[in-house]
């Protein structure tokens, strides 16, 4: 217990060290926030440019926007001052005077290392709480920048599935005028498939006033539409075809609005949710996949008989034997209605294996984010064991190699932690491997750096290895003389 209180004790020499660090640690965070500002800006300027919208509202979003960005500019900022900050400190002699009078290394970093734990508890409650809320903020107003102007959201040649159970496909856009050009609409609202498509030579998105009603107004089209049949009797129309000239397809946006699609949707969700959240929700996906998983198998035979008939070489043989009694025609219907039955059959696994995935794959989309606000905070911890360590081995402080080799790092740091967390979001690998894989690569090198550090090793001898690519040049220029 006295150790504890002892390390938490600060003396002149940790307050110093203290000072040293916090103005560098300021000024990169403002210039890391700053860079993820603009890059934000850079991606949406095509959501905020031309929508008409106040300068309240606009400077009100950018605001929002911007509070979701502190927790990621923190390790940068945590690695950027702990490489100048150490790195000044060892240039002017002071880390060798301070080992000399017999303070060690870890010793010296004491004061940074208590402030780096609480950034890094700072880090974690903020994203737990302060970023669950203001990301919310900033995805419904996001919608609704967007739901302005709809048409920005359809591109060409991708499907857009913003209504809900509808698929819109087109061909080309006109961007001046919003037209859209060989629109398609897949309605999947029935879970049977495209049973049902909408198409249309070209078609305008125009919205109510109150806001309540999105209409597509589509110019020379068709809807095509399967009806499958299990009797005798409606056997004759198994599909129709109605052809229009100008027709007004409405959706009502109360029950799936754009704005409000952000909370429904699971990939945007997730980020409004704190720890006990996103555990409830795990929790229940984990019950629906199993329940879906147990219930399955008898439901699916209760409700596609058919299906049976293909469990047992009995049962073929039975059904043979009752085909060969029928006549010709009534083989032909019984035919036609045994097509459509499998076709409902290929329905419903299709469903059903969608709806599993879909089920699954929020699952762990849910989990990446619930491991995300860990490891956001201990990245600031491992950041600066490899920051100050490193910074007290090259001995440059100033904003030259410091700031080269720290944004280096950092960019191997986000590369593996980006690439490693789409794998996860992509189900490729697990959640935990995905988000803790950056970590757990950087943590060795942190240990590795420490390591020589404290022995006074070299990592790399830069002007060793210069002068022996200088002296095996040499050797070949005066042999090819």
């Amino acid at each position: 217990m006295n150790k504890l209180i002892n390390f938490f004790t600060f003396k002149k020499l940790d307050w110093y060290v203290l000072q040293q660090y916090v103005g560098p640690f300021i000024i990169t965070f403002l210039l890391a926030w700053f860079v993820l500002i603009m890059q934000f800006l850079w991606v949406y300027i095509d959501d905020l440019i031309g929508k008409g919208i106040d300068t309240e509202n606009l400077l009100r979003f950018i605001w929002y926007t911007s509070s979701t960005l502190i927790p990621s500019a923190l390790p940068l900022a945590i690695l950027l001052s702990s490489i100048m900050t150490m790195g000044k400190l060892g240039e002017n002699s002071e880390l060798t005077s301070a080992k000399s009078s017999g303070i060690s290394l870890f010793r010296f970093f004491k004061s940074t290392i208590i402030f780096s734990m609480f950034v890094s508890l700072f880090a974690f409650y903020y994203s737990n709480y302060i970023f669950t809320k203001t990301k919310a903020v900033a995805l419904t107003m996001l919608g609704d920048i967007r739901n302005l102007k709809p048409t920005l959201l359809i591109k060409p040649k991708q499907f857009y599935n913003g209504i809900g159970g509808m698929s819109i496909l087109i061909d080309s856009k006109d961007e001046k005028t919003g037209t859209l050009y060989g629109l398609k609409i897949y309605d999947h609202t029935k879970g049977n498939g495209n049973q049902s498509i909408l198409m249309a030579r070209s078609a305008r998105m125009i919205q109510s006033d109150n806001g309540k009603v999105l209409i597509f107004r589509m110019d020379t089209g068709a809807m095509y539409k399967e009806v499958a049949s299990n009797s005798f009797d409606d056997i004759k129309y198994s599909h129709y075809v109605w052809k229009f000239s100008n027709y007004d397809k409405r959706f009502d946006l109360t029950q799936f609005k754009l704005a409000e699609n952000f909370n429904k949707n699971p990939d945007e969700a997730r980020f409004s949710m704190n720890i006990s959240q996103l555990n409830y929700s795990i929790d229940s996906l984990k019950i629906q996949l199993k329940s879906k998983r147990l219930g399955f198998d008898t439901q699916f035979i209760r409700q596609n008989p058919v299906f049976l008939l293909a469990t047992s070489a009995q049962n073929a043989i039975s059904l043979n034997d009752s085909l060969a009694r029928l006549n010709a025609d009534e083989n032909a219907r019984f035919k036609v209605i045994l097509s459509n039955k499998i076709r409902q059959v290929k329905n419903s696994l299709f469903t059903h294996n969608s709806d599993y995935g879909y089920i699954r794959s929020n699952r762990q989309l849910l989990q990446v984010e619930w491991h995300r606000k860990f490891t956001l905070a201990i990245s600031c911890l491992v950041l600066f064991f490899v920051g100050a360590p490193l910074g007290a081995i090259i001995k440059k402080g100033g904003i030259g190699l410091p700031m080269f080799i720290s944004v280096i790092l950092f960019i191997i740091y986000y590369m593996l932690t980006k690439i490693s967390g789409e794998f996860a979001q992509q189900e490729k690998t697990t959640p935990f491997l995905g988000m803790w894989f950056s970590t757990i690569v950087f943590l060795p090198f942190g240990i590795f750096l420490t390591y020589k550090a404290m022995n006074d090793s070299q990592v790399m001898n830069v002007e060793g290895f210069a002068n022996w690519v200088v002296e095996k040049f040499s050797r070949k220029h005066v042999k090819s003389k």
